[in-house]
């Protein structure tokens, strides 16, 4: 195997999350002056991880394929346990409601885990590992970025099941519906608690949605 065979696989995933990096970047800065939300993992992280396996980074290649397989694992994990994070009629009525929406949120998701499994296979090929263990560098382990993602992803939802069996979340929940009337379902989507001198604020979004609409009521309190 001749000693440079890992630079092109190395310039092939670098030249991919330029060209990435660049787009999310513009399509960040897009929805900024617009004013719509978004939000990435990708942007500044691939540009310069991007320029680093162009110029032939080793270091590089071995930290990005990490977290390839950590973001690959979470994000099917995240998916396989969602209906504990968000109910299903929920889900079912975003998708009701906004189907176009959702299909491009959809394929998005596929084009990221597409994304994600050929980086990892490209940076985790043979020829980069010898070029690896000829470096110096110590081989690390793919099963331990692949465990922490499934382990944030069940800790994920075991605290969003927590969450809902709270007392401020029956609260917040009893709140929504004194507001919005029984014709809604209520799921609590996001509670945070803040120790102040007055004593403990708390705050979140309970999200309401029956077949016409899906609206977020946010709440705050001190105890």
């Amino acid at each position: 195997m001749p000693v440079d065979s890992h630079l092109p696989l190395l310039k092939r995933a670098g030249t991919v999350l330029l060209v990435v990096g660049i787009v999310d970047i513009g399509v960040m800065i897009y929805c900024i002056a617009s004013g719509t939300s978004y939000s990435s993992s990708f942007n500044i992280f691939a540009v310069v991880a991007g320029v680093l396996l162009l110029r032939g980074s080793l270091k590089t290649a071995a930290v990005v394929r990490w977290f390839s397989l950590f973001m690959l694992s979470a994000f099917v994990s995240t998916a396989l346990v969602f209906p504990a994070v968000q109910p299903l009629g929920l889900t079912y009525t975003e998708l009701k409601l906004a189907p176009v929406a959702f299909a491009v949120g959809l394929l998005l998701f596929g084009a990221v885990l597409a994304l994600l499994v050929w980086l990892q296979r490209q940076l985790g090929s043979p020829p980069v590992r010898t070029a690896l263990v000829a470096s110096g560098a110590k081989l690390r382990s793919p099963w331990v970025p692949v465990a922490i993602g499934i382990g944030l992803a069940l800790v994920l939802a075991a605290v969003s099941t927590w969450i809902q069996r709270t007392d401020s979340a029956a609260r917040a929940v009893l709140e929504a519906k004194a507001k919005l009337g029984p014709s809604y379902q209520f799921h609590v989507s996001s509670l945070n608690y803040e120790s102040t001198s007055a004593g403990v604020s708390v705050s979140g979004v309970v999200t309401a949605w029956n077949e016409l609409e899906v609206k977020d009521v946010p709440f705050s309190w001190h105890d």
